[in-house]
């Protein structure tokens, strides 16, 4: 949170609105700290639950098959592109984190994802590839950004025509909770579904859908408390 009293953050109505720079934070909430937890990112409570999760909204919600080309945004280890391997063809696995890509690479460096990689890749402020991918993924990514509204365009330009994005992200966390544990998190406390909706909408996509991909669950004051993560889908035309 940002004060140690936890107290909302500014940004806590869930709308698209920009937040603070996350990505220029090296303490707590910033680069330094998945990079040092990217080695047992994997085993962490819950990831793989969760993974496995947002996988099957994912699949019940997008076309897949053997030359689906995906690019995973704020992907970490590529946890979730693996759980969709036998159903993609090639994906490339990007982070801002160097201990993230670095792991990724290591994971990748096996028969079944040949034609994968991991690479960094900041889509704030990066020029953005001139490969357009079928699926462009993330998973709770969005709300360590600024700018939503200009990061969801920018995932729309990453996107083939006919394709999808498939973004997974923790419904709005009106108290903070999730992030409770996080010291001086700078980051959005979740999304309405609303707001998905429409900034899905206005960055270009149609057949735009929100539903609950799955949760969370953490320790909030003592208690062990379910955050729901809503897995938003939209088509380029």
């Amino acid at each position: 949170m940002t004060t140690a009293d936890h107290a909302p953050h500014e940004h806590s109505q869930g709308d698209l609105r920009p937040g603070h720079d996350s990505h220029a934070d090296q303490g707590p909430d910033g680069l330094d700290r998945f990079s040092d937890l990217a080695a047992t990112w994997d085993e962490r409570p819950g990831t793989l639950e969760r993974a496995t999760s947002v996988a099957a909204a994912v699949r019940a919600a997008v076309p897949l098959s053997s030359s689906t080309c995906v690019l995973e945004i704020g992907g970490g280890t590529g946890l979730l592109s693996r759980m969709l391997a036998d159903e993609i063809g090639t994906a490339v696995i990007t982070d801002v984190a160097p201990g993230m890509v670095s792991t990724a690479t290591r994971v990748l460096d096996d028969p079944r994802y040949a034609g994968w990689r991991a690479e960094m890749f900041d889509v704030e402020r990066d020029a953005l590839p001139t490969q357009r991918y079928d699926l462009v993924l993330s998973m709770l990514a969005l709300h360590h950004m600024g700018d939503i509204a200009t990061v969801l365009g920018r995932i729309f330009e990453l996107v083939a025509p006919g394709g999808h994005a498939a973004l997974a992200d923790l419904e709005h966390d009106a108290d903070g909770g999730f992030h409770r544990h996080v010291h001086n998190f700078h980051g959005h406390h979740g999304f309405t579904r609303e707001a998905l909706v429409s900034g899905l909408e206005r960055a270009g996509f149609v057949d735009v859908t929100v539903d609950v991909a799955g949760h969370d669950t953490k320790e909030v004051d003592g208690e062990p408390r379910r955050f729901p993560i809503l897995l938003a889908v939209g088509r380029r035309p």
